[in-house]
């Protein structure tokens, strides 16, 4: 039996390693050219920080805002909130395979939030809050499912709030409120997140009831939906099933009937005269 040949050897050795570096090679072009994307939708930057940092002379785990992690040098956080960007966010951003934290909260982004946003199955925070975002809220973000967090309120979007959402198993944190426009009934199926503890959907077009449901969830700790139009009566066992709520905020709505009896049972429960101030 012949040997091995030695420089058979070594270009199957060199032709693995160019087939790795490639596959890495080709998640970090993936990467930036995501983010490249994203910078050309910009059309106002009044500190310049992306035109000046974010360039390919240096890698974009360099760039301002972004976090990589790091062993893959992948982007795993964007985060430009507060930066006074004006401009439309690119549905590019979807192909960050790895991103965890989308942060671009208080800026003057408008224009959809595309549905290849669901995409994102690692992502874990979504902050778009303070924004002019318009559209209906994609109901694909269903397919995250690692999200906690979902902060989109303080924008234009329409529609409603979409039942896709109930399928989050671990959602945390769901803040809509203040889009005018957002319209319908707050989706029984949001009764099924087991772990929704803040839910704030204030002056908003919401109208029906609240569904029984969310006040089954022992997690909650703060509900907040003040200047809808919800009207219904509150389940007698509030108090039993949400034994955690620290905050009831339902003023200026047309919710009707008697007070749970056994209020007295939430022993969270707080009267925050500030929050009772702003909602007047």
């Amino acid at each position: 039996m012949e040997g091995h040949n030695p420089v058979s050897l070594f270009r199957l050795l060199l032709i693995q390693s160019f087939m790795v570096w490639l596959a890495m090679s080709s998640s970090n072009i993936t990467d930036q050219s995501a983010l490249l994307a994203f910078k050309f939708g910009i059309k106002f930057d009044p500190t310049n920080v992306l035109a000046h940092n974010w360039t390919t002379s240096t890698s974009f785990c360099n760039w301002i805002g972004v976090t990589c992690s790091t062993r893959r040098q992948r982007v795993t956080v964007l985060d430009l909130g507060h930066m006074g960007l004006q401009g439309t966010i690119s549905p590019y951003l979807s192909n960050l395979s790895f991103l965890v934290v989308l942060d671009l909260q208080n800026n003057s982004f408008h224009g959809s939030l595309a549905h290849e946003f669901g995409h994102l199955h690692r992502l874990k925070g979504l902050w778009l809050q303070y924004n002019y975002l318009e559209g209906t809220i994609p109901t694909s973000l269903h397919q995250c499912r690692r999200l906690q967090v979902i902060y989109l309120a303080d924008n234009n979007f329409t529609g409603g709030i979409p039942t896709e959402l109930g399928m989050l198993p671990e959602l945390r944190y769901l803040s809509l409120g203040e889009n005018y426009n957002l319209l319908g009934t707050i989706p029984l199926s949001l009764g099924n997140i087991t772990k929704l503890e803040y839910l704030a959907v204030e002056r908003s077009g919401l109208t029906g009831s609240i569904p029984f449901a969310i006040f089954n969830l022992s997690s909650l700790w703060y509900i907040f939906l003040p200047q809808n139009t919800i009207s219904g009566t509150l389940p007698d066992d509030l108090c039993l099933n949400c034994p955690n709520l620290e905050e009831l905020v339902l003023a200026y709505n047309l919710i009707s009937g008697p007070l749970p009896s056994m209020l007295h049972l939430c022993q969270e429960l707080t009267w925050n005269r500030r929050r009772n101030r702003e909602s007047s």
